[in-house]
């Protein structure tokens, strides 16, 4: 009897230890854990008998991932910065070419100058509005506000904002729509549809045909775009997402390699996906919204 409750206390004895070893390895876990989510986790010396194999894998895990966050929040802050400078150094310029053109008009002889100053004067303001929207959009400032919106006439809204760039290199727009409604963002919704339209119309050869469609399928809701073009190869389509991508062959269009990028951000704000397809010198950029 003696011996039999000596064993029960050994036992008993073995069994706490052990929940107090649990508990030292949880709190270990847990302050790993508080340590990577406020960035100050350093990666310890430690033995693979001390900790257990779960322990150094979740270590390891989540050192890497405060690298990782550690070294986008360095990208994004470099891309503020970056912006913030290009914002400030233009300024004046900017400022300096609207005086010279007021001076200019002045002067009959010189609109030929005027007209050159203008065209430079829209390409500057482009640059700068563009990369603002890429810096706001990469850094989280954009607060998507939803409303119930009817998908097709906001594509028809783009479709008539861009039909003059279309008509000059008779261009023909064909759509087929369903009566969509779904909670996007309006505003920045049209900005997405916007350059995905204005990047058909630009790479699309003259007299060919944008093909576009909103529709409902089982599991999303749908919205394509596809064109004629010779200025991509399938190498092209995994980066051509990528901030200030351009294709090899597309050197002599206007673009700054931002539109697509923005698209993309835009879409994928709402929970959505967009994807790039090639078939037959036609590309075709398939976005989708979940129901």
């Amino acid at each position: 009897m003696e011996l039999l409750a000596i064993i029960l206390s050994l036992l008993l004895v073995l069994i706490l230890y052990r929940h107090v070893i649990l508990r030292k390895q949880m709190r270990e876990l847990s302050n790993y854990i508080d340590e990577a989510m406020e960035g100050t986790l350093a990666m310890p010396d430690y033995d693979e008998r001390e900790l257990s194999k779960i322990q150094s894998k979740l270590m390891k895990f989540l050192y890497a991932n405060q690298v990782r966050e550690s070294k986008l929040n360095r990208e994004k802050n470099k891309t503020k910065d970056l912006i913030a400078d290009i914002s400030h150094q233009t300024k004046t310029p900017i400022t300096n070419l609207l005086l010279y053109i007021s001076l200019l008009e002045k002067d009959p002889d010189k609109g030929e100058y005027i007209e050159i100053i203008k065209y430079e004067l829209d390409k500057l303001k482009f640059l700068i509005e563009t990369l603002v929207k890429s810096s706001r959009l990469e850094s989280d400032i954009i607060v998507i506000q939803k409303t119930r919106i009817c998908l097709p006439d906001i594509v028809q809204e783009v479709v008539h904002e861009l039909r003059e760039s279309a008509v000059g290199k008779n261009i023909n727009i064909s759509y087929k729509f369903e009566r969509v409604y779904l909670d996007l963002d309006e505003r920045w919704i049209k900005e997405a549809i916007h350059n995905l339209l204005d990047n058909a119309i630009k790479y699309a050869p003259q007299d060919t045909t944008i093909n576009m469609a909103v529709y409902k399928s089982y599991l999303n809701y749908n919205f394509d775009i596809d064109n004629e073009c010779q200025s991509l190869v399938e190498n092209d389509l995994p980066d051509i997402f990528k901030r200030f991508y351009r294709g090899r062959n597309s050197i002599s269009k206007d673009g700054l390699g931002l539109g697509l990028y923005i698209a993309r951000e835009i879409i994928e704000k709402h929970d959505g996906k967009i994807k790039a397809s090639l078939d037959d010198k036609r590309i075709k950029f398939s976005v989708d919204f979940p129901l």
